[in-house]
């Protein structure tokens, strides 16, 4: 299996978790197909859980880990990315994804133009 791209395995694992239920490492690992390491596995949610995107209870001799509720305050794992990868600069993200995306259809393109009016519509009420 080749490695995989900057984030990956973090998004794995968020999304394995985001059922809301508490589970081990071992638990995540076997979820995720066994295709990478034990440790690494280990490594990215000890390493999520100091970014304060997992929390974590030792139970035994292991831990539990979930997801922090996102009203915590706590800058999500895409203001994150977006910072680390694009600075702060949203537009820079979004013509990324827009400019590198293989799959992206008509329908998708009139969806996101949908929401640019949805957005602009919002900061004329606030406005």
């Amino acid at each position: 299996m080749s490695k995989r791209v900057f984030g990956e395995l973090e998004l794995a694992i968020l999304k394995v978790l985001s059922s809301g239920k508490r589970m081990t490492v071992k638990e995540v690992h076997q979820l995720l197909g066994g295709h990478d390491k034990y440790t690494t596995i280990m490594t990215v949610m000890s390493r999520l859980a100091e970014k304060k995107q997992l929390a974590r209870e030792k139970m035994g001799l292991q831990y539990e880990y979930w997801i922090i509720p996102s009203n915590a305050k706590i800058p999500s794992f895409i203001e994150q990315f977006k910072q680390k990868i694009f600075g702060i600069k949203t537009v820079a993200m979004v013509s990324h994804l827009i400019e590198s995306a293989d799959d992206i259809s008509d329908h998708d393109l009139q969806e996101i133009e949908k929401l640019i009016e949805q957005a602009k519509e919002k900061r004329k009420q606030k406005s």
